[in-house]
């Protein structure tokens, strides 16, 4: 059959294959222009990469604490029944596993820490007294706490209520260390009142005593 006798569709198809071909052959490109495209791709990667993993950091942070200290002279109005309810589930969660609920001042500065098998830091934590008992963590005195994970969940220096847990080792000059629950770094203003966050994303505070009752069910 010649081009001819071709249907029209067909005859164009060819014509535009026919145009499409090249002149000739293509030279596969060489080591070093692969070495170059393959840097490029994985500088890519790893840039989309580090700003999802700050992107998450920033917002686990915003998630976990409920504010810093800027905010501790300011408390939100009374949080509802159901809201301290739920923070006091959440602390006993965490008593179950060994955590004490205590309150204190977070101070400023990082410490390094060695414990004779990991070097990290740690942040002095001056406890002031304990809401429910509890062994391994003291109710008075300055403990050192090494630091959460990422660096962007520690809380601001400020007046806090922690849940703290004694770590397996001491450091490496045999004193305690002990281990935060994130979640639970809850602001304590000036006047006595702590701060929660709530299930619906609002923030709501307490009286310390009042939070203290509740966690040991009275």
């Amino acid at each position: 059959m010649t081009d001819k006798q071709l249907p029209e569709n067909e005859r164009v198809r060819l014509l535009l294959m026919s145009a499409a071909e090249p002149e000739g052959r293509i030279a596969p490109p060489g080591t070093a222009f692969t070495a170059r495209a393959r840097r490029s791709l994985l500088r890519r990667r790893l840039a989309v990469t580090t700003a999802a993993l700050a992107a998450g950091a920033a917002a686990v942070a915003g998630t976990l604490f409920v504010g810093g200290a800027t905010g501790n002279d300011e408390p939100p109005p009374a949080a509802s029944a159901e809201c301290l309810h739920d923070a006091v589930q959440k602390i006993k969660e965490r008593q179950g596993q060994g955590y004490r609920p205590v309150y204190g001042t977070l101070r400023e500065g990082r410490i390094r820490m060695d414990d004779g098998v990991t070097k990290s830091s740690a942040f002095r934590f001056d406890v002031d007294g304990a809401l429910a008992d509890g062994t391994g963590v003291p109710s008075t005195g300055p403990v050192h706490v090494w630091y959460p994970t990422a660096e962007v969940q520690l809380p601001s220096p400020g007046r806090y209520v922690l849940l703290l847990d004694r770590a397996d080792r001491p450091d490496s000059k045999g004193a305690p260390l002990f281990h935060l629950a994130p979640e639970q770094a809850l602001p304590l203003s000036a006047d006595g009142r702590v701060q929660l966050r709530c299930a619906d994303g609002s923030t709501g505070s307490v009286p310390q005593d009042r939070l203290r009752a509740a966690v040991n069910g009275a």
